[in-house]
């Protein structure tokens, strides 16, 4: 294996993480590694010609891959066996979203990518449960020690499935109401008086959900839920209002433990 084409998706930063560490080890192994942004693919073609393997790293979402995941792969290209490889992270590493992957899965063999390895990996939980500094730091350590395993797995072509039991595709079944409900759910994200126009918040939304007006920030009906704009907000200036207060958002974690 000498070439790579990996894909990632991530909203707070934590698969943008572990696909960095990914490629760094790749590369210590003399393989070449290019890294896209899933969100990305929408304004050109995917070409995966040239490539030995190709990858997708995505957070689970409701026991799923995110919508913007899965619509990106009616954009890819036919292939004819292509050695696919997936990574996907979790606040827990459970066997309840085990089977976050699974539609994904049946779409890529269906467009003819073989599937070898498919592996999640545990990463500081960030929607509604907030881990302690010590958990976080422990998490981590964890999940070093696994990314240059993982690295070599995929590069030697090693097979890797997680058992998924009944429970986890019952989940992943009825999680799935989640890409659809999202939207209304993005209409109930409000700004604070602290707002200072900025823009980041419009220019990094991967579904384009936000649009800067004159006097105020507009949200449309296109919200993913990944939460980019909350946790890369420089004055914490976005919240959510009733009824779905109970969803906790803020800089949790120092963001220097994510260098």
């Amino acid at each position: 294996m000498k070439k790579i084409c990996l894909y990632c998706f991530s909203g707070t930063g934590m698969t943008r993480y572990v696909a960095d560490k990914l490629v760094g080890e790749f590369e210590k192994h003399q393989v070449a590694a290019d890294c896209f942004r899933i969100e990305d693919a929408e304004s050109r073609s995917v070409a995966l010609s040239g490539y030995d393997a190709f990858g997708i790293a995505y957070p689970v979402h409701a026991f799923n891959a995110p919508k913007i995941v899965m619509d990106f792969i009616k954009r890819l290209p036919k292939a004819d066996g292509m050695d696919t490889f997936i990574i996907h992270t979790c606040g827990e590493d459970h066997t309840i979203n085990y089977a976050s992957s699974d539609l994904l899965i049946k779409r890529l063999r269906k467009k003819g990518y073989g599937v070898f390895h498919n592996k999640l990996i545990e990463m500081p939980c960030n929607f509604v449960v907030r881990h302690t500094d010590e958990r976080v730091r422990e998490i981590l350590d964890n999940a070093n020690k696994a990314i240059p395993q993982t690295a070599r797995d995929v590069i030697e072509q090693r097979p890797f499935r997680m058992r998924k039991s009944l429970g986890a595709k019952i989940a992943a079944f009825f999680g799935r109401a989640e890409w659809y409900g999202v939207f209304i759910m993005g209409k109930f994200f409000a700004v604070r008086k602290s707002c200072v126009r900025c823009g980041k918040c419009a220019d990094g939304c991967p579904n384009r959900n936000i649009v800067m007006k004159e006097k105020s920030i507009g949200f449309k009906w296109r919200c993913g839920l990944c939460m980019r704009c909350l946790y890369n907000c420089p004055v914490n200036a976005l919240r959510v209002r009733h009824p779905f207060r109970f969803i906790h958002v803020g800089k949790w974690y120092d963001p220097d433990l994510f260098k």
